[in-house]
């Protein structure tokens, strides 16, 4: 019965008869109906498939404090060094105006016969370009309380005392979402702390590390500036998978199929994904895509990743080995003071930054590396890929290292050790697939990262 309803609501089913057929504001009502009953039974519309714009509770699995975050044994925590994406954004002034483009056209051209056609041209474009990838309430609340997780975890090193003595270092990309993501995490600590004096929240913005991307000519050069860089991008998207969704768009509109472009189609995901994260709701836009489509749509968006901050090119790691070194310069700092039995300068020291500074760093450490690249013509065979950008980095995505001193070492190369979550969630080394492994160890495996590269060699 659902099933049927649902058919002549999207107009793929003509009404019993016309004495039933009601009028346009009905189905209206009963379209409103249906989507509010789906959302109520807990089904995202595909939220798994949201990429890099996916929204961190639905993808990451929040832990609750447990076995997973217990210090190994016999070990003391020392440090905690966290890169953590921005929180959740409004969409950034490029993508506002195909949004415009294909809901204008849906009003302009659309069949008004059709129920969906009458919610969507109905629909309020609320989106403006002054929202800019200006942080949302919801990344707001991301941040405060990701702080309050992470205080709760290591109580001591997340310390009223090290607040205020400033060892509690906070670095961040010059963004406006990053600097709001930063001062919301300070506001979560401070909350959790029981602090209203804020004598420690203070922090530095440094694009140098934080948005490495910008710094690099190398990267600019060959990928960034070059027009040939996302040649697979550009053959995906005039190939016949979205050729097929530009083509089951036309009919559900009911306009020529010539009228979409590939732009209308990514504003119409994107539409999609902002009402969901943004809002919690199912929206009409959604219903203009089927889960093929937003399998695709994915797809796309991780290819653009792939090429752009990941595998595609070696310069995309590389460009992010400062980044990279900086983690472990703070991590050896660490050691060398508790040799010395001296006080730790940095208890914790917290990035704030972008997928685009999250990404080519966990491609640098060899993490979620395909035995084939992702290309164009292979988007059945990568159905399960490694590479889910949305699972590695979605909004306030975090990767985190726990420095813990061993107390029962029989010499330094066992006495210090590290531990990785992503997400929240333990991240295995690459090199041994251990969730624990002595820091000289890795330090090891990445010597020629940590030690030999210079900014002028990459």
């Amino acid at each position: 019965m659902l099933r049927n309803l649902w058919l002549r609501l999207s107009g793929a089913a003509p009404a019993p008869g016309p004495g039933r057929a009601g009028s346009r504001g009905s189905l209206l009502i009963l379209w409103v109906s249906i989507r509010l009953c789906a959302a109520s039974l807990g089904r995202p519309p595909w939220a798994e498939y949201y990429g890099t714009k996916s929204r961190y509770e639905v993808l990451s699995g929040v832990s609750v404090p447990g076995t997973d975050w217990l210090a190994p044994a016999n070990c003391t925590v020392l440090q905690v060094n966290a890169l953590i994406r921005h929180g959740t954004r409004y969409p950034t002034r490029k993508n506002v105006p195909h949004m415009v483009e294909i809901h204008q056209l849906i009003r302009e051209q659309g069949d008004l016969g059709s129920s969906l056609v009458q919610a969507l041209a109905g629909w309020h474009m609320w989106y403006n370009e002054r929202m800019d990838g200006n942080l949302h309430p919801l990344g707001i609340s991301e941040m405060f309380k990701l702080a309050k997780r992470l205080s709760a975890r290591f109580p001591a090193l997340f310390a009223v005392q090290s607040y205020r003595e400033k060892r509690l270092k906070f670095l961040t990309s010059s963004k406006h979402r990053c600097v709001n993501s930063t001062k919301s995490f300070i506001q979560g600590l401070e909350s959790y702390l029981n602090l209203s004096d804020q004598e420690g929240g203070q922090w530095e913005v440094n694009d140098g590390l934080m948005r490495f991307f910008d710094h690099c000519e190398k990267f600019k050069n060959l990928v960034e500036n070059n027009n040939t860089a996302l040649h697979q991008v550009e053959i995906f998207k005039n190939g016949p998978e979205m050729e097929r969704i530009m083509s089951n768009m036309a009919k559900k509109l009911g306009i020529s199929s010539s009228a979409i472009n590939t732009n209308m189609v990514e504003a119409t995901f994107y539409l999609c994904t902002y009402e969901f994260i943004l809002k919690g709701v199912i929206s009409p836009w959604c219903d203009l895509l089927d889960k093929e489509d937003v399998e695709v749509l994915e797809y796309l968006g991780d290819l653009k990743q792939y090429w752009k901050r990941s595998y595609g090119y070696k310069i995309n790691g590389l460009s992010s080995y400062k980044l990279f070194q900086d983690l472990f310069q703070y991590m050896d700092q660490t050691i060398e003071e508790s040799e010395r039995n001296q006080s730790i300068s940095h208890t914790a020291v917290l990035r704030f930054g972008h997928a685009e500074t999250l990404l080519p760093v966990l491609t640098l450490m060899g993490y979620f590396k395909d035995d084939h690249p992702l290309l164009a013509n292979n988007f059945k065979q990568q159905k399960h890929r490694k590479f889910k950008s949305g699972r590695i980095s979605p909004f306030a995505a975090n990767l985190i290292l726990v420095l813990y001193r061993f107390n029962g070492a029989r010499g330094l190369g066992e006495k210090y050790r590290l531990q990785l979550f992503l997400n929240e969630r333990p991240l295995p080394f690459p090199h041994s697939g251990n969730l624990i492994a002595d820091y000289e160890e890795v330090k090891e495996c990445y010597q020629q990262l940590i030690e030999s590269l210079k900014f002028s060699n990459v």
